[in-house]
């Protein structure tokens, strides 16, 4: 198992400053836009959106008009599996992006005539940054220049599932024969 962390080194006479803005990148924030509407992310200078997640489907409280009794009538299947993949595709890695939410965008229309909205989650990721990675038992040492400090934008501790496993011993990495 190895960790992961995601860091940054910045100016302390800027330190006041950046609280703002480290504020703004480690929280998760949430959008929401209803059928008709546009949705709009937006990231601080020196960051992208990372999306995490994307629902497209029936809504029932934010933007539906109707009675309570008439939507407790209504089919509750109404999730678009394309949610996640379209955002992704228009929204990932920019700092800024715009959607509008209507069934078109989002595939075919499974519940016709229903009130839709779109919820997406994502952090704001700093554009520049390093990553330094340890194996289980060993000590992480993270080092700024004087006058600097470090931000930690995320931590990981596990194993990716598409990576080989960068703590495996050299013995272990030989292959073996016959």
């Amino acid at each position: 198992l190895s960790n992961e962390l995601v860091i940054s080194c910045t100016s302390c006479n800027r330190a006041e400053y950046f609280l703002g803005y480290l504020t703004k990148l480690l929280q998760n924030h949430t959008a929401y836009a209803c059928d008709g509407e546009h949705l709009s992310l937006h990231c601080p200078r020196h960051s992208t959106i990372s999306v995490q997640s994307a629902f497209y489907g029936q809504d029932y409280h934010m933007c539906s008009t109707q009675e309570p009794e008439t939507r407790m009538t209504e089919p509750i299947n109404c999730v678009a599996p394309t949610s996640l993949q379209k955002v992704l595709d228009e929204c990932q890695n920019l700092r800024s992006c715009q959607l509008l939410v209507n069934s078109r965008v989002f595939g075919p229309d499974l519940c016709p005539g229903t009130t839709k909205f779109l919820l997406v989650s994502f952090k704001c990721k700093p554009t520049e940054y390093k990553t330094k990675s340890a194996c289980e038992n060993q000590e992480l040492k993270l080092h700024c220049q004087e006058s600097k400090f470090l931000i930690i934008y995320s931590a990981t501790y596990g194993r990716w599932a598409h990576e080989e496993n960068v703590c495996s011993t050299e013995v272990e990495r030989v292959p073996r024969f016959g």
